[in-house]
């Protein structure tokens, strides 16, 4: 069982009851996307959508943005910073890292591993992919779960998906001493619906047919390190959210207003115009 760090424990535990905040040198604002995925032919399910396989992200769109998995990062670095709780029934603590069933047989897209007692190492295996049935598991037994990823480029636009959409996490951006300097609570009611079933394997025990959830988050500066925390306790409950991240490759340019496009289409066939003068003097 993992020793909680009491400091990091308490920081976030008081962001969480609104007793204190941390230091907002960054503020998050929430942007609904939509997530455009492919399945794997053998294992395809309904309509295409979901089945007993994988369901690979092939590209996001949101805002007049599309980005294809080039334009987007996973995790680079997962540390579990504390797992205290523990499932009697089930056996191992709070954290798992799911995958789709069969997916053993079904080697179309890259996953994670299917484990009750994952180290630091198997819950990056689970985000360090375009599989959204490859995903890290809370547990709804009593305790705390908290996990920092990093991105190795620095970034403003995050994306999450929660199976079931009926969980919250807390979000905190980290600077570089680890310290947090904005937070975001995802409520389950903050969730959109995306069209996404799926049936994961928890290297125990099954999770069948539920739908994913998905909500963005962009901060008001480029960050590498977010601390993802959920709470079981006397005065919360999270509910064990069950995520997936990712992340944009870097900061997005503003998609320029269709004005713009037409005062640059304007410009240019005014030096066009130009340039025909000059070659029919």
């Amino acid at each position: 069982m993992r020793k909680p760090s009491k400091a990091v424990v308490a920081a976030a535990f008081a962001v969480a009851t609104g007793v204190s905040v941390p230091a907002h040198a960054v503020s998050f604002t929430a942007f609904d996307f939509t997530s455009n995925v492919s399945t794997s032919g053998a294992f395809g399910g309904v309509n295409g959508i979901y089945g007993n396989g994988d369901v690979r992200l092939d590209s996001i769109t949101f805002d007049g943005y599309a980005l294809t998995q080039a334009q987007l990062q996973t995790a680079s670095a997962a540390t579990i910073i504390v797992d205290d709780g523990r499932d009697a029934a089930r056996g191992g603590n709070n954290l798992a890292a799911g995958r789709g069933i069969n997916s053993v047989a079904d080697t179309w897209t890259t996953e994670g591993p299917a484990t009750i007692t994952p180290t630091s190492t198997d819950i990056h295996g689970a985000l360090a992919n375009f599989n959204l049935t490859s995903i890290v598991v809370t547990r709804e037994t009593n305790g705390i779960a908290i996990v920092d990823v990093s991105f190795a480029n620095p970034t403003d636009r995050f994306f999450f998906w929660e199976r079931g959409f009926n969980s919250d996490i807390l979000v905190q951006a980290l600077n570089e001493n680890d310290q947090a300097i904005g937070s975001y609570t995802i409520l389950r009611s903050n969730y959109a619906q995306t069209g996404i079933v799926i049936t994961t394997d928890n290297g125990s025990f099954l999770n069948n047919g539920q739908a994913l959830g998905s909500i963005g988050l962009q901060t008001d500066e480029a960050v590498s390190k977010l601390r993802l925390a959920s709470f079981r306790t006397d005065v919360l409950n999270y509910n064990g959210p069950d995520y997936k991240v990712l992340a944009t490759a870097g900061p997005l340019a503003p998609v320029p207003e269709p004005s713009t496009y037409l005062l640059m289409l304007a410009g240019l066939g005014l030096v066009g115009g130009l340039v025909h003068r000059r070659r029919a003097s």
